[in-house]
């Protein structure tokens, strides 16, 4: 395992922060998290920016995750941002991140916003995100609009807006 050492001093065993979203999807798309089996796309545009990964369940709910390898507040913000449309948001970042991202673990709570570690082999969820009603109603639908498009594709390279590392799973 290659360790690297990012700007303030912490160990990552990822080089870039694509890598670390990378790593993350192939281990969501195989279904062993606490998220289950789930369609995935990386870096969905909602025209208000970019969410780094969408999933979405068999049962329609939308779960948005901002990745970080080490600025955490950010992945917050954007979090937050997601909230007006998914059903959950959460923060992904490495261990030794989310252990300084747990201090402000009220923020987390009052937001909604959900937080998970992931070490490159397992995901674990520390807080929780709080189901969230949309206040962007077209943004929602235009989010499963977009999963259902994906599932009438065939195969599609990972990248922006398309289907990561598997086809559109069925579940």
């Amino acid at each position: 395992m290659t360790q690297t050492i990012n700007r303030t001093g912490g160990r990552t065993e990822f080089a870039t922060e694509a890598d670390f979203v990378d790593r993350f999807v192939g281990k969501l798309s195989k279904g062993r998290t606490s998220f289950g089996k789930v369609q995935i796309t990386k870096e969905w545009d909602h025209r208000a920016g970019f969410v780094d990964v969408l999933a979405r369940h068999r049962r329609k709910t939308l779960v948005a995750f901002e990745a970080k390898l080490d600025n955490w507040k950010r992945a917050f913000h954007q979090a937050y941002r997601s909230t007006a449309y998914a059903n959950k948001s959460y923060v992904i970042v490495p261990a030794h991140v989310a252990n300084r991202a747990l201090r402000d673990r009220d923020e987390f709570e009052l937001r909604g916003v959900g937080l998970c570690s992931f070490d490159g082999k397992s995901v674990q969820v520390l807080i929780e995100a709080s189901e969230q009603d949309a206040l962007l109603t077209w943004l929602r639908a235009q989010a499963h609009e977009h999963f259902d498009a994906l599932e009438d594709e065939p195969a599609a390279e990972p990248g922006r807006g398309r289907c990561a590392a598997v086809p559109a799973i069925r579940v």
